[in-house]
Protein backbone atom coordinates (compact mmCIF):
# COMPACT_ATOMS: atom_id res chain seq x y z
CA UNK A 1 0.00 0.00 0.00
CA UNK A 2 1.46 3.62 -0.67
CA UNK A 3 1.85 5.89 1.57
CA UNK A 4 -1.38 8.17 0.45
CA UNK A 5 -3.79 5.48 0.70
CA UNK A 6 -2.87 4.79 4.37
CA UNK A 7 -3.04 8.62 5.12
CA UNK A 8 -6.36 8.76 4.37
CA UNK A 9 -7.47 5.41 5.51
CA UNK A 10 -10.55 4.92 7.76
CA UNK A 11 -9.94 4.28 11.33
CA UNK A 12 -12.34 1.81 12.88
CA UNK A 13 -12.39 1.39 16.65
CA UNK A 14 -12.38 -1.94 18.98
CA UNK A 15 -12.82 -1.27 22.70
CA UNK A 16 -12.72 -4.94 25.07
CA UNK A 17 -14.26 -4.73 27.47
CA UNK A 18 -15.33 -8.85 28.27
CA UNK A 19 -13.36 -8.83 31.25
CA UNK A 20 -15.09 -9.95 34.56
CA UNK A 21 -13.27 -7.66 36.55
CA UNK A 22 -12.81 -9.71 39.75
CA UNK A 23 -10.45 -7.51 41.87
CA UNK A 24 -13.58 -5.34 41.71
CA UNK A 25 -15.19 -7.78 44.09
CA UNK A 26 -18.37 -6.67 42.97
CA UNK A 27 -21.35 -8.65 40.71
CA UNK A 28 -21.07 -5.97 38.63
CA UNK A 29 -18.80 -5.94 34.99
CA UNK A 30 -15.49 -4.06 35.88
CA UNK A 31 -16.30 -1.69 32.86
CA UNK A 32 -20.07 -0.77 33.81
CA UNK A 33 -18.18 0.78 37.26
CA UNK A 34 -18.75 4.49 37.46
CA UNK A 35 -16.53 7.11 37.38
CA UNK A 36 -17.74 10.80 38.46
CA UNK A 37 -21.31 9.06 37.51
CA UNK A 38 -20.20 7.78 34.24
CA UNK A 39 -19.27 4.23 33.70
CA UNK A 40 -15.78 3.25 32.67
CA UNK A 41 -16.62 2.36 29.12
CA UNK A 42 -18.17 5.31 28.53
CA UNK A 43 -15.54 7.64 29.05
CA UNK A 44 -13.38 5.46 26.77
CA UNK A 45 -15.51 5.18 23.82
CA UNK A 46 -16.44 8.70 24.39
CA UNK A 47 -12.46 9.76 23.80
CA UNK A 48 -12.36 7.49 20.83
CA UNK A 49 -15.50 9.61 19.61
CA UNK A 50 -14.18 12.70 20.39
CA UNK A 51 -10.99 11.90 18.41
CA UNK A 52 -12.65 11.55 15.40
CA UNK A 53 -13.58 7.79 15.28
CA UNK A 54 -17.03 7.24 14.18
CA UNK A 55 -17.26 3.37 14.08
CA UNK A 56 -16.86 1.19 16.96
CA UNK A 57 -16.96 -2.46 18.15
CA UNK A 58 -17.29 -3.33 21.48
CA UNK A 59 -16.51 -6.77 22.92
CA UNK A 60 -18.55 -7.97 26.05
CA UNK A 61 -19.03 -11.26 27.23
CA UNK A 62 -22.78 -12.55 26.41
CA UNK A 63 -23.24 -12.77 30.29
CA UNK A 64 -22.91 -9.19 30.67
CA UNK A 65 -25.84 -7.43 29.23
CA UNK A 66 -25.49 -4.79 31.35
CA UNK A 67 -22.56 -3.47 29.82
CA UNK A 68 -24.63 -3.53 26.56
CA UNK A 69 -27.77 -1.87 28.06
CA UNK A 70 -25.37 0.93 29.59
CA UNK A 71 -23.96 1.52 26.17
CA UNK A 72 -27.12 1.25 24.03
CA UNK A 73 -28.74 4.01 26.90
CA UNK A 74 -26.08 6.61 26.35
CA UNK A 75 -26.65 9.41 23.93
CA UNK A 76 -23.66 9.65 21.60
CA UNK A 77 -24.21 11.88 18.64
CA UNK A 78 -26.38 10.60 15.85
CA UNK A 79 -23.04 10.02 13.17
CA UNK A 80 -21.69 7.32 15.91
CA UNK A 81 -22.16 4.20 14.77
CA UNK A 82 -21.61 1.52 17.85
CA UNK A 83 -22.00 -2.09 17.66
CA UNK A 84 -20.98 -5.71 19.74
CA UNK A 85 -19.24 -8.70 19.63
CA UNK A 86 -19.14 -11.44 22.18
CA UNK A 87 -16.57 -13.47 23.26
CA UNK A 88 -17.70 -16.71 24.19
CA UNK A 89 -15.20 -17.91 26.58
CA UNK A 90 -12.17 -16.09 27.94
CA UNK A 91 -8.76 -16.89 26.30
CA UNK A 92 -6.86 -13.54 26.30
CA UNK A 93 -7.06 -9.94 24.55
CA UNK A 94 -5.73 -11.69 20.90
CA UNK A 95 -8.68 -13.54 20.75
CA UNK A 96 -11.02 -10.65 22.28
CA UNK A 97 -9.89 -8.48 19.53
CA UNK A 98 -9.82 -11.09 17.09
CA UNK A 99 -13.96 -11.39 18.09
CA UNK A 100 -14.25 -7.34 17.57
CA UNK A 101 -11.86 -7.41 14.63
CA UNK A 102 -14.80 -10.17 12.47
CA UNK A 103 -17.66 -8.24 13.71
CA UNK A 104 -15.94 -4.62 11.85
CA UNK A 105 -16.22 -6.60 8.95
CA UNK A 106 -19.41 -7.94 9.24
CA UNK A 107 -20.75 -4.37 9.93
CA UNK A 108 -18.63 -2.02 8.37
CA UNK A 109 -16.87 -3.46 5.61
CA UNK A 110 -19.31 -4.41 3.26
CA UNK A 111 -18.70 -2.10 0.58
CA UNK A 112 -14.64 -0.89 2.12
CA UNK A 113 -11.43 -1.91 0.53
CA UNK A 114 -9.89 -3.60 3.66
CA UNK A 115 -6.94 -2.34 3.17
CA UNK A 116 -8.05 1.08 3.45
CA UNK A 117 -9.49 0.43 6.73
CA UNK A 118 -7.55 0.95 9.93
CA UNK A 119 -8.03 -0.47 13.67
CA UNK A 120 -7.47 1.06 16.84
CA UNK A 121 -7.41 -1.23 19.55
CA UNK A 122 -8.92 0.21 23.27
CA UNK A 123 -9.83 -0.53 26.64
CA UNK A 124 -13.07 -0.29 28.06
CA UNK A 125 -11.40 0.10 31.65
CA UNK A 126 -8.93 2.70 30.86
CA UNK A 127 -10.67 5.61 30.79
CA UNK A 128 -7.86 8.27 31.17
CA UNK A 129 -6.76 8.46 27.53
CA UNK A 130 -7.31 12.09 26.01
CA UNK A 131 -8.48 12.07 22.37
CA UNK A 132 -5.47 13.85 21.67
CA UNK A 133 -3.37 11.28 22.60
CA UNK A 134 -5.33 9.03 20.17
CA UNK A 135 -5.23 11.50 17.49
CA UNK A 136 -1.58 11.90 17.41
CA UNK A 137 -1.26 8.28 17.25
CA UNK A 138 -3.33 7.72 14.23
CA UNK A 139 -1.59 10.43 12.83
CA UNK A 140 1.96 8.44 13.31
CA UNK A 141 0.63 4.86 12.48
CA UNK A 142 -0.06 6.69 9.00
CA UNK A 143 1.95 9.27 8.65
CA UNK A 144 5.24 6.92 9.36
CA UNK A 145 2.98 4.25 6.86
CA UNK A 146 3.13 1.77 9.56
CA UNK A 147 1.20 -1.60 9.72
CA UNK A 148 1.38 -1.54 13.20
CA UNK A 149 1.62 0.74 15.72
CA UNK A 150 2.15 0.26 19.19
CA UNK A 151 1.03 2.98 22.51
CA UNK A 152 3.79 3.05 24.51
CA UNK A 153 4.69 4.84 27.54
CA UNK A 154 7.79 5.36 30.15
CA UNK A 155 7.77 5.11 33.75
CA UNK A 156 10.03 4.26 36.74
CA UNK A 157 8.30 1.67 37.84
CA UNK A 158 6.56 -0.62 34.89
CA UNK A 159 6.12 -3.36 37.46
CA UNK A 160 2.82 -5.26 35.95
CA UNK A 161 3.45 -4.06 32.46
CA UNK A 162 4.75 -5.67 29.74
CA UNK A 163 8.23 -4.33 28.03
CA UNK A 164 8.77 -2.82 24.25
CA UNK A 165 12.17 -4.39 23.61
CA UNK A 166 14.17 -2.16 21.10
CA UNK A 167 17.33 -2.50 19.21
CA UNK A 168 20.16 0.00 19.88
CA UNK A 169 18.50 2.26 17.06
CA UNK A 170 15.40 2.30 19.52
CA UNK A 171 13.25 0.23 16.63
CA UNK A 172 10.75 -2.16 17.50
CA UNK A 173 11.27 -5.65 18.48
CA UNK A 174 8.53 -6.94 20.03
CA UNK A 175 6.60 -7.11 23.50
CA UNK A 176 7.21 -9.32 26.50
CA UNK A 177 5.03 -9.49 29.20
CA UNK A 178 5.76 -9.08 32.86
CA UNK A 179 5.47 -12.67 33.65
CA UNK A 180 7.10 -14.14 30.37
CA UNK A 181 10.45 -11.09 30.82
CA UNK A 182 13.84 -12.46 32.15
CA UNK A 183 15.45 -10.69 34.91
CA UNK A 184 17.37 -8.22 32.41
CA UNK A 185 13.63 -7.15 30.72
CA UNK A 186 12.26 -6.27 33.62
CA UNK A 187 14.61 -3.70 34.09
CA UNK A 188 13.29 -1.76 30.80
CA UNK A 189 11.06 1.27 31.60
CA UNK A 190 9.62 1.48 28.21
CA UNK A 191 6.19 -0.29 28.75
CA UNK A 192 3.27 -1.19 26.52
CA UNK A 193 0.04 0.17 26.66
CA UNK A 194 -1.88 -2.37 25.05
CA UNK A 195 -3.07 0.06 22.55
CA UNK A 196 -2.41 -0.77 19.30
CA UNK A 197 -3.28 1.08 15.37
CA UNK A 198 -3.04 -1.56 12.43
CA UNK A 199 -3.62 -2.11 9.11
CA UNK A 200 -7.20 -4.38 9.12
CA UNK A 201 -6.06 -6.39 6.08
CA UNK A 202 -2.80 -7.34 8.12
CA UNK A 203 -4.64 -8.08 11.62
CA UNK A 204 -6.63 -10.44 9.89
CA UNK A 205 -3.84 -12.33 8.06
CA UNK A 206 -1.89 -12.09 11.20
CA UNK A 207 -4.54 -13.50 14.00
CA UNK A 208 -4.32 -17.34 13.19
CA UNK A 209 -0.27 -17.42 13.78
CA UNK A 210 -1.31 -16.53 17.36
CA UNK A 211 -0.04 -18.95 19.64
CA UNK A 212 -0.89 -19.45 23.37
CA UNK A 213 2.56 -21.00 24.56
CA UNK A 214 2.86 -19.00 27.20
CA UNK A 215 3.01 -18.65 31.00
CA UNK A 216 -0.98 -17.49 31.25
CA UNK A 217 -2.12 -20.07 28.32
CA UNK A 218 -3.49 -17.47 26.30
CA UNK A 219 -3.62 -15.85 23.36
CA UNK A 220 -1.58 -12.44 23.34
CA UNK A 221 -2.81 -9.53 21.37
CA UNK A 222 1.14 -8.27 21.74
CA UNK A 223 2.24 -10.91 19.78
CA UNK A 224 0.45 -9.71 16.47
CA UNK A 225 3.14 -6.31 15.84
CA UNK A 226 5.83 -9.38 16.37
CA UNK A 227 4.52 -11.32 14.15
CA UNK A 228 4.26 -8.68 11.33
CA UNK A 229 7.91 -7.29 12.12
CA UNK A 230 8.97 -10.91 11.55
CA UNK A 231 6.94 -11.02 8.01
CA UNK A 232 8.95 -8.04 7.18
CA UNK A 233 6.45 -5.77 7.95
CA UNK A 234 7.08 -2.05 9.21
CA UNK A 235 6.31 -1.54 13.08
CA UNK A 236 6.07 1.10 15.18
CA UNK A 237 5.48 2.77 18.44
CA UNK A 238 4.72 5.52 19.89
CA UNK A 239 5.93 7.05 23.35
CA UNK A 240 2.87 8.86 25.44
CA UNK A 241 3.58 12.02 27.28
CA UNK A 242 1.40 10.73 30.26
CA UNK A 243 1.58 7.70 31.55
CA UNK A 244 -1.03 8.22 33.91
CA UNK A 245 -3.57 8.23 31.09
CA UNK A 246 -3.05 4.36 30.26
CA UNK A 247 -3.90 3.82 34.07
CA UNK A 248 -6.45 0.79 33.70
CA UNK A 249 -8.46 0.17 36.46
CA UNK A 250 -8.31 -2.75 38.27
CA UNK A 251 -9.73 -2.60 41.93
CA UNK A 252 -11.96 -0.56 43.77
CA UNK A 253 -8.91 1.53 45.26
CA UNK A 254 -7.93 2.46 41.75
CA UNK A 255 -11.26 3.20 40.91
CA UNK A 256 -10.94 5.85 44.02
CA UNK A 257 -7.47 7.24 42.97
CA UNK A 258 -8.97 7.66 39.70
CA UNK A 259 -11.84 9.99 40.48
CA UNK A 260 -9.04 11.78 42.56
CA UNK A 261 -6.88 12.33 39.45
CA UNK A 262 -10.26 13.10 37.16
CA UNK A 263 -11.09 15.41 40.10
CA UNK A 264 -7.62 17.30 39.59
CA UNK A 265 -8.13 18.06 36.01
Amino acid sequence: MVANELFKAETIGVVLAAGMGKRMNSSLPKVAHKLLGKSLVIWAIESLVNAGINKIIVVISPTQKIVEEIILENEFPSNIQINFAYQNTPLGTGHAAECGVKEVENYYLKNSKCNEINILIAYGDTPAVKPETFKEFINTHKNENNIFTVLAFETDNPTGYGRILTDKKNNFLGICEEKDCNEEQKKIKLCNSGFQCANFAAMKEYFPLLKNNNAAKEYYLTDLPLIAKQAGKKVGYLIGKDETEFLGINSQQQLAEMEEKFKEN
